[in-house]
């Protein structure tokens, strides 16, 4: 069997569990290259470094048949970087973000430094997958989850020749099976308390941005519901913004406007 080709990246950093958990699954059946930050970047979305030095260093691999590259920037970076520069000559077959330590659900994939390191794949028509599992303490939930998602990928990618971006994230409490996967979109994820105010050790007033998920009523056709049911989410995602119920809307709350505006002058 020919092995496929993964670019691996995340946002936890080339070292955390989840990245190793699912190279070494996927390693089964692809060649695999991480190329990921030398440390934690979460929430930093698709961020990029400009204008200054990005730093890129081969590191030890995980295992056979996987490559391991630490880069001093963001998930985004370390796609571009990986796309344009290491693997220019040996592009892959598809890309994998995380997994994740914690979920990225609904709104939050705005933020999600995971979820902008699939999106590069739209930039090159390479199709890719965010996976996010639920924080725990339990390092072998990450291997089984790992596992999961390894199948997951395999029997989605290679057997049905997806193309696109997806969304996956994982429950602690999940049963790992085909019929306990939900294909679903987004929800709206919302938090509380998310500003604190703290002060430094000299007394200097700040913040400190966080906050607690609120567990709002939410549509049953979204993955914030499933995930708090103990279901697996599956969400195609795209980079298109285009709220597109409001573009015919739009353009005639414009022309009207200039129209009106029009008429006033003249008078």
């Amino acid at each position: 069997m020919k092995r496929i080709h993964i670019l691996m990246t995340n946002d936890d950093g080339y070292d955390a569990p989840g990245i190793k958990a699912l190279a070494l699954a996927v390693s089964d059946y692809a060649r695999v290259t991480v190329v990921a930050p030398d440390r934690q970047r979460s929430s930093c979305s698709s961020g990029l470094t400009l204008r200054q030095f990005l730093s890129c260093r081969e590191e030890m691999g995980y295992g056979e048949h996987i490559r391991v590259f630490s880069v001093g920037g963001m998930p985004a970076d370390c796609c571009k970087l990986a796309l344009d520069g290491i693997l220019a000559h040996d592009m892959p077959d598809l890309i994998v973000s995380g997994a994740n330590d914690g979920f990225n659900i609904g709104s939050d994939c705005l933020y999600s430094g995971t979820v902008a390191g699939a999106m590069e794949g739209c930039m090159n028509s390479i199709p890719s997958i965010a996976v996010s599992v639920e924080h725990t303490e339990d390092l072998s939930f990450f291997h089984k989850a790992a596992a999961f998602s390894s199948q997951l990928i395999y029997k989605l990618f290679v057997l049905g020749h997806a193309r696109g971006i997806y969304n996956l994230n994982i429950p602690a409490d999940a049963e790992f099976s085909a019929e306990n996967v939900r294909i679903t979109r987004l929800g709206l994820q919302i938090y509380k308390n998310v500003i604190k105010k703290i002060t430094d050790n000299e007394g200097n007033p700040g913040y400190w941005i966080g906050g607690e998920p609120v567990f709002a009523e939410e549509p049953a056709d979204t993955d914030s519901y499933w995930i708090r049911q103990g279901k697996i989410t599956l969400t195609p995602i795209t980079w298109d913004m285009t709220d597109r119920n409001l573009l015919d809307k739009t353009s005639k709350i414009i022309s009207h406007c200039w129209f009106v505006k029009h008429m006033l002058h003249r008078t």
